[in-house]
């Protein structure tokens, strides 16, 4: 007999009639139907070696990927064959366009990019020029290199995982998803950073008119120093924040920089180029100030060094009035860069430099404080504020260094004195301009900024005058006759160290706070209190809550179980304001790590503490330790501004 197979499947009629069969109906089940069901099986499959390296032709895959990725959602490949379009190219950037890339990353998280973004950069003049387009259709050459400015972002599409194949009619077949991973050039995105975010907290005035935006903005296209300065400082301020990003940037950016500046640097002194070295003096200024961002302990005294020269040379030099201007302006970059060195070099060429300063004279009894369009305080009080930090520590280091005294030691101790007396009759002959006068450019001019810098210039005159004070006690006796040297800071360092960190909680910690971190270090140096309390388990080792008013600086309010442990016997109102200002400087400075690189702050911080504690420990002793002499013990410094 014939085998006949029976058909399960039935036509549509009966399917309709007796949709379930007789069996589940029997046993009293629910059928699902004569319905298909697809099941995978991997009975039959086999595996495959995984690809270790990618096609032979990537890098124009690559190409053609990026040329294909226009404004609008990008169509899938497989769809663009069958259609037969061809990929759009995207329209590259005008030549003449000066404005930075409108990418932004912030340094706390870093958003995702979006696939429409592009970089509207030229390619930089010096730079290897890009392929044309049909080099896409060719292998590029082996010393083929990107250019450094980047006119787009290419946006690379990722590989995706094959759909296991159900046997669907070509036409029901969904396309593949394929998903874009922007790549960001780092040059670009660097010299981005720069103008949006470097800039404005490097430069305690930024506004259009601030020289270092504009003059930038003119030449780091067009000058290899300046480009590479630029790269190395954008780095330096990212490399803590995104080390996996920037680290070995920012290890190769300062070489570039050093090359591209030696190359300038020769060229400039040998005549063959008798032009105005704007693009050196920016460049030097550049790494001088970003060096310590990286390593707290660079102070790059050696592009200071090289800036001197530079201005020295030009200083016979017959300029028109705007190209004097700009002189003026990086002579003033000078002092503010020499005057920082002044807390912390050893070298012996800064200390005969900066005590070589002469105190500025004038035919009026008051010296007017003009703002630097970079630093903003005036260049007069900064010299005067290096000077006296310089002769500090050239005293100091004597004493340190010579435990007895002879002649020669006390010859050299005198000649302090008649300097120190110069100098404080210089600082309290300037004019700080009273409010709400102070001098800003006129396109910059805002009354808040006019007040803060008002506020910081005092601060600058003051401290230098706290330090002459705390190092020179016979210039504080001649004010005070009656007193002697224990009595001297209670009643006239100590007070004025106070009204320096006053001064500082009317400016907010994000106005011009390029220029706090050395106020907040030379105010809490003047921090000392006179008797011993206990102070608690408390952050920083300080026994006061405190509440935050809105220029971020506390207002101490001590709390109940504060005054319990201080009690008004055991504690004088003189101890509980020190105790007060010194929670203020931390909170001030801890503000200032969020907004500056934090290295150079981290140091402040700790050098902070070990002056307090010093200090803590002498109380009720007769010798007294200098601060300079604590940062010299525990090798604690770095560029603090």
């Amino acid at each position: 007999m014939k085998n006949k197979q029976k058909s399960r499947s039935g036509c549509r009629t009966c399917k309709l009639r007796r949709p379930g069969c007789r069996n589940c109906a029997q046993k009293g089940f629910d059928c699902p139907g004569y319905q298909q069901r697809l099941q995978w099986s991997t009975k039959h499959e086999r595996p495959t070696p995984a690809r270790t390296s990618g096609p032979a032709n990537f890098t124009q895959l690559v190409t053609a990927a990026s040329e294909s990725i226009v404004s609008k959602p990008a169509r899938s490949t497989a769809g663009s064959e069958r259609d037969g379009a061809s990929p759009l190219p995207m329209a590259p950037a005008p030549a003449h366009r000066l404005t930075v890339p409108s990418l932004a990353l912030s340094a706390a998280a870093s958003p995702t990019p979006s696939l429409s973004m592009s970089l509207s950069l030229p390619p930089s003049p010096w730079s290897p020029s890009s392929s044309s387009s049909s080099s896409s259709q060719s292998s590029p050459p082996p010393e083929y290199e990107e250019p450094a400015a980047s006119v787009e972002t290419h946006l690379v599409p990722v590989s995706t995982v094959a759909e296991p194949e159900l046997g669907w009619p070509e036409e029901d077949q969904a396309p593949d998803m394929i998903l874009f991973q922007p790549v960001v050039n780092i040059q670009t995105f660097l010299i981005d950073h720069w103008f949006k975010s470097v800039c404005p907290s490097w430069s305690a005035l930024d506004s259009p008119t601030n020289p270092y935006r504009r003059l930038t903005a003119e030449l780091w296209q067009s000058s290899p120093p300046v480009f590479h300065a630029l790269q190395s400082i954008s780095a330096a301020s990212l490399v803590e924040r995104l080390p996996h990003v920037i680290k070995d940037t920012a290890r190769q950016a300062p070489r570039d920089a050093v090359e591209a500046i030696k190359k300038e640097f020769v060229a400039f002194f040998t005549g063959s180029r008798p032009k105005f070295p704007t693009e050196l003096l920016l460049s030097l200024f550049c790494m001088s100030s970003s060096m310590c961002w990286m390593e707290s302990r660079q102070l790059g005294q050696q592009f200071v060094w090289q800036a001197r020269a530079v201005l020295k040379k030009l200083e016979g030099w017959n300029l028109d009035s705007e190209t004097q201007e700009l002189l003026d302006f990086f002579n003033g970059c000078l002092v503010y860069e020499e005057m920082l060195r002044s807390v912390v070099s050893e070298e012996e060429i800064d200390f005969e430099h900066m005590l070589s300063w002469p105190e500025p004279v004038a035919p009026r009894s008051l010296l007017p404080a003009v703002s630097h369009p970079w630093t903003g305080v005036s260049s007069s009080v900064l010299r005067l504020f290096g000077k006296a930090t310089a002769l500090c520590r050239r005293s100091r280091t004597r004493w340190r260094h010579n435990v007895g005294t002879s002649y020669r030691i006390l010859e050299g101790a005198m000649k302090d004195i008649a300097e120190a007396t110069k100098v404080e009759e210089a600082l309290r002959a300037v004019n700080i301009p009273p409010l709400p006068t102070y001098g800003l450019p006129q396109p910059d001019y805002d009354p808040e900024r006019a007040r803060d810098l008002h506020y910081l210039s005092e601060a600058y005159r003051l401290c230098a005058l706290l330090q002459l004070y705390e190092t020179f006690p016979d210039l504080s006796s001649k004010t005070l006759k009656d007193t002697d040297g224990s009595d001297m800071w209670q009643s006239w360092v100590t007070p004025l160290a106070l009204h320096v960190v006053d001064l500082l909680s009317k400016v907010p910690p994000g106005s011009m706070s390029c220029i706090q971190p050395l106020l907040c270090l030379c105010a809490g140096s003047g921090l000392r209190r006179e008797s011993k309390a206990p102070l608690g388990g408390r952050q920083h080792g300080f026994a006061l809550d405190t509440d935050l008013n809105t220029t971020g600086m506390p207002t101490p309010v001590p709390s109940q179980s504060d005054l319990h442990l201080l009690g008004s016997n055991d504690v004088s109102e003189n101890t509980i304001k020190v105790l007060q200002a010194r929670q203020a400087v931390m909170v001030r400075l801890d503000q200032l790590e969020i907004n500056l690189p934090p290295k150079p702050i981290e140091v402040a911080k700790q050098l902070q503490r070990a002056v307090w504690s010093a200090y803590d420990d002498e109380i009720g002793l007769t010798r007294r330790t200098h601060w300079l002499d604590v940062m010299s013990y525990t090798g604690l410094h770095s560029i603090f501004g």
